[in-house]
């Protein structure tokens, strides 16, 4: 199967898909020029297999992956933020970009969103991250505010969207 031509598949993460979604999730994090390097490691030992499993046991909408026939291409990692959705992470493996499955993720994010989940996702990114501020504003996403120096020292903007 092609990479450039496959239509990716979104759907809730199986328990036993957990293991493979915690290493794409390192290594699409590892790999980001964004984070410093006690961002990286922080954010990499947050999303270990169990916790994974945790999150979808407590809410299965809570983690979506993107699929390309069997291969796991992207994540979608969200939660219940006292009555609004923070989208943590969504992320796609560097062989697999540009075809659409960040927009697929973030689409499937606002449909759960709609069916009861919230009214409201939030969520944030670096001040540099040109790619995700693009895919952000496309989707319907409002900067909210920028915190200077505030996460691991960086620079973040807040963004939201109302459902």
């Amino acid at each position: 199967m092609s990479v450039k031509t496959a239509s990716p598949v979104i759907s809730r993460m199986h328990p036993d898909e957990a293991d493979r979604l915690s290493v794409l999730f390192e290594r699409v994090v590892s790999a980001l020029p964004y984070y410093n390097e006690k961002a990286k490691r922080s954010e990499v030992a947050q999303y270990g297999p169990q916790t994974l499993r945790q999150s979808a046991l407590d809410d299965p909408d809570s983690v979506m992956v993107a699929k390309l026939g069997s291969d796991l291409v992207g994540f979608c990692i969200s939660r219940d933020d006292d009555g609004v959705i923070w989208l943590a992470w969504f992320g796609v493996d560097s062989s697999a970009r540009c075809i659409g499955i960040g927009s697929a993720l973030l689409q499937d994010l606002e449909l759960t969103a709609r069916r009861g989940r919230s009214h409201k996702i939030w969520c944030d990114c670096r001040t540099d991250n040109e790619a995700s501020k693009r895919i952000l504003s496309r989707h319907g996403f409002k900067p909210v505010c920028t915190l200077l120096k505030h996460w691991y020292g960086q620079d973040f903007i807040l963004w939201e969207k109302f459902v």
